[in-house]
């Protein structure tokens, strides 16, 4: 029997990890053993760390780079040592400017295809900046294609943060994606949160029966899901592929990773950090990493996302780190700007 795989995608800062916490639990919880691959654009691993800190899971990690291109011949070998762990079910979470389409054609490659079977494909959306990517990101031409494309290939479409946002907001994104995408299910959920039952049906008892159906019985929102052609998401009118050349799914986003100096005490402030994010304007899209802001006594996870700056306790036990993502960046101004946050200059 083939082991059922779910695609979690989504733009920076929309709620993938938090709604993957949830599945992890839900799989522990019904009996089963969930394996994780983690894609992150910058070279430190934040998210895994905070998966393997609040699942204490071991986690398949690809960084440095977007699984859908730059890191695309490594997935085949990050799912094969995933394997040996015999899984019940793979989660696969991508970077935000990943393109979930081109991972799902890798599944459908031998050796891949004779031991893993596509069942969902996620997308979540920030219910706050959704209806801004086209305009915001218009000089990224292949950047707005793949964040249609989250759209065009997803079973399910989560808006997330939609207390953030009056009811209209809502209902333009709802007609925006049913543009893109009449047939999947949408959800208006805060903290990613949804019922999971229907994404797991079937999975404990290892009643999936090839080919096994990408939608479970039920809905996440209580009501019938649709049921969807085999070739959904693969003939979307409203993307186009480049017709020469290596794929692509962004061209101006960087990711530009920031350490703290050792030593002298160098510390920050929470609104000093705070502050730092937001002198970048829209250039800075995401921003997280491990920190312990001055007069803390413990390190603290730190995230940013459009003006919004969350932080949580941590354990992490290395060197303090912020991974900037955005575009354009200039790395070096952000690094001199960085060194001056300290008590000496680095």
């Amino acid at each position: 029997m083939k082991i059922p795989v779910i695609i979690l995608s989504g733009f920076l800062g929309s709620g993938k990890t938090t709604l993957l916490l949830s599945l992890l639990k839900e799989s522990k919880l019904r009996g089963l053993n969930p394996g994780v691959v983690m894609n992150e654009l910058g070279k430190k691993d934040v998210d895994g760390y905070i998966l393997q800190e609040n699942t204490g899971m071991s986690v398949e990690k690809l960084l440095d780079g977007c699984v859908c291109c730059s890191r695309k011949e490594e997935l085949p070998r990050s799912l094969t040592a995933l394997l040996t762990r015999r899984p019940d079910i793979i989660y696969i979470e991508l970077t935000g400017v990943a393109d979930p389409d081109e991972i799902a054609k890798s599944l459908l490659e031998a050796p891949l295809s004779e031991r893993l079977n596509l069942h969902f494909t996620i997308t979540v959306l920030d219910a706050e900046n959704a209806l801004d990517y086209n305009s915001r990101f218009s000089a990224d031409k292949q950047l707005v294609r793949t964040l249609r494309k989250q759209l065009t290939v997803a079973d399910l479409i989560i808006v997330n943060k939609s207390d953030l946002v009056e009811p209209e907001t809502l209902w333009k994104i709802e007609k925006m994606v049913y543009k893109l995408n009449s047939e999947s299910e949408i959800v208006f959920t805060h903290y990613s949160q949804i019922n999971l039952a229907p994404l797991l049906a079937g999975i404990a008892t290892r009643e999936l029966n090839p080919p096994a159906p990408r939608r479970g019985p039920g809905s996440v929102s209580g009501t019938a899901l649709k049921r969807i052609s085999p070739s959904h998401g693969s003939s979307a009118t409203a993307v186009q592929e480049p017709r020469t050349g290596e794929h692509v799914s962004y061209s101006q986003v960087a990711a530009v990773t920031l350490t703290v100096p050792q030593g002298g005490g160098a510390s920050v402030r929470k609104e000093q950090l705070e502050h730092f994010f937001r002198e970048w304007g829209d250039s800075l899209l995401r921003a997280k990493g491990h920190i312990q802001p001055a007069g803390q006594n413990s390190v603290q996870l730190v995230q940013y996302a459009r003006n919004r700056t969350s932080w949580e306790a941590s354990s992490y036990p290395g060197q303090p780190y912020i991974v900037c993502i955005g575009l354009n960046l200039d790395e070096k101004a952000l690094s001199r700007r960085w060194s001056s946050l300290f008590s000496y200059k680095v």
